[in-house]
């Protein structure tokens, strides 16, 4: 719980400090601009994406030589964004993911395919922004462009690196990786991912333009995929804050005002929110599951 609510203490101040550079009438005409009809879109464009990612997860669980129903893993997706935004810190998505996948695949092939689906993601999505910076330096500048390959070099290098630990748990889930590499899932799995991240960022494009932000895809392209990376890092309560901090420096670049950046978050994340609630339905009367979750989680 200290850890909970360090995380909400953080997302708290940075978001205090946010709001203090925010013109908050202007942030409350730009938001109004959204119409039910439009954000009912963005929504169903994002769901559109779980489906994907859940066939994706399928397919990288068959690459380990088991097999689950899409349909499942796309509940479980909705369960997991749900655990993430409205249940205590002890139950995240990956958690309560786990440990349903695992009593048909077992613990470590479990923990393996979210590990695999998520970091395939990743990469995909980090390579698209390399790709845009390299495309358009002249847009970006050296010093972006370089952290960018930073950022993709160190990813893959962290991967690698896992080789060389002793540990006998981490030797059979590098063991998993390479299993995964090596199958011919491999590439249709990537190809998906690149579906997935390229449908997730014109999301935050078409937000844009309907808040009257006109700016090149290009800037989206570089700089979600590292805002995103940034969000994922374990200091505040679900990346709120951090991401809204990060939309404000990288968008700067694009000449957008802090109220503008603060928009663009914001509405994606309303999205990823009002989406998250259809997995709330899968938890009505299902404390067992939440409950046994926790012991999963222990265990693991």
């Amino acid at each position: 719980m200290v850890k909970f609510a360090v995380k909400i203490l953080i997302s708290g101040v940075l978001l205090l400090l946010i709001l203090y550079k925010v013109n908050l009438n202007h942030l409350k005409q730009m938001m109004l601009k959204i119409g039910v009809c439009e954000f009912l879109a963005l929504s169903l464009l994002y769901l559109t994406a779980q489906a994907i990612s859940s066939v994706r997860w399928s397919w990288v669980i068959e690459s380990l030589g088991k097999k689950v129903s899409p349909l499942l893993l796309f509940k479980l997706y909705l369960m997991g964004m749900f655990a993430n935004l409205f249940l205590p810190s002890t139950i995240g998505g990956d958690t309560i993911k786990g440990y349903i996948v695992s009593k048909s695949i077992g613990i470590r092939r479990a923990v393996s395919s979210i590990f695999l689906e998520r970091y395939n993601g990743l990469l995909t999505l980090l390579l698209l922004s390399l790709v845009s910076s390299l495309l358009f330096i002249k847009l970006f500048g050296f010093k972006v462009v370089l952290i960018i390959v930073a950022v993709n070099i160190s990813a893959l290098l962290s991967l690698y690196l896992l080789r060389f630990v002793k540990h006998e748990k981490v030797k059979n889930f590098y063991e998993d990786i390479k299993t995964f590499h090596k199958s011919k899932m491999f590439i249709p799995v990537t190809a998906l991912s690149f579906v997935v991240q390229i449908i997730n960022i014109v999301i935050y494009i078409l937000a844009g333009e309907r808040l009257g932000i006109h700016i090149q895809p290009a800037y989206y392209f570089a700089f979600i995929p590292i805002i995103t990376l940034i969000s994922f890092l374990p200091i505040s309560f679900n990346g709120i804050g951090v991401r809204e901090f990060s939309f404000v420096y990288f968008f700067k670049m694009a000449n957008l005002t802090p109220t503008e950046s603060i928009s663009l978050s914001l509405t994606v994340f309303f999205v990823v929110v009002f989406t998250s609630l259809f997995g709330g339905v899968f938890y009505i009367n299902n404390e067992r599951v939440i409950r046994e979750a926790k012991s999963f989680r222990t265990g693991t």
